[in-house]
């Protein structure tokens, strides 16, 4: 456990020495500022976010969506890219929670939820 600690921690470090500056100062795309502001616009209608709260939460979705398209360009291997990208999204959660009220963080984490089920669901029927 200690070790796999020590992994994501690393990989975090490595992934995340980015300075969050320079991701401001670099142009999202607008595919990527388009998902940013449904996926924004979403939160805002479900947890009822403050007007502070979604310009943070704004803030926050591109540039770990930024961080996304750059890990997903990069030459990695998949085992890698997927590590990472758990990685990512771990500490995508994490700031969610420093910016979001318990009951909304709550709330987030059960939208989370059924959007894997649904995930799931779609997945097995087409296996099947």
């Amino acid at each position: 456990m200690k070790k796999l600690t020590l992994l994501i921690g690393i990989i975090c470090f490595s992934l995340f020495n980015m300075n969050a500056q320079d991701l401001r100062q670099g142009n999202p795309s607008s595919k990527i500022e388009k998902k940013v502001k449904k996926e924004s616009d979403f939160l805002n209608q479900q947890l009822a976010l403050t007007g502070k709260q979604q310009s943070l939460v704004h803030i926050k979705l591109t540039e770990f969506a930024m961080k996304r398209d750059k890990l997903l360009q990069s030459n990695l291997n998949t085992t890698d890219k997927t590590e990472q990208l758990k990685a990512l999204n771990l500490n995508k959660l994490k700031e969610m929670r420093d910016i979001l009220t318990e009951p909304q963080y709550n709330k987030l984490m059960e939208i989370k939820k059924q959007k894997r089920q649904r995930k799931l669901r779609k997945r097995e029927k087409k296996m099947n």
